[in-house]
């Protein structure tokens, strides 16, 4: 069997900030949203 590497995520010094966690909850909501919508676009004009 193969050793696996984990990666570890690095924070960075504006981790701290409550702006930036929200810009990232923000993205994230988007992100997701559009992820999901994709999919429903292609199964709806497929029908």
């Amino acid at each position: 069997m193969e050793k696996v590497k984990i990666a570890y995520p690095i924070t960075d010094s504006t981790s701290g900030m409550p702006a930036s966690k929200d810009s990232f909850v923000f993205k994230s909501i988007v992100a997701s949203l559009a992820g999901a919508s994709i999919p429903a676009v292609i199964f709806y004009f497929l029908m």
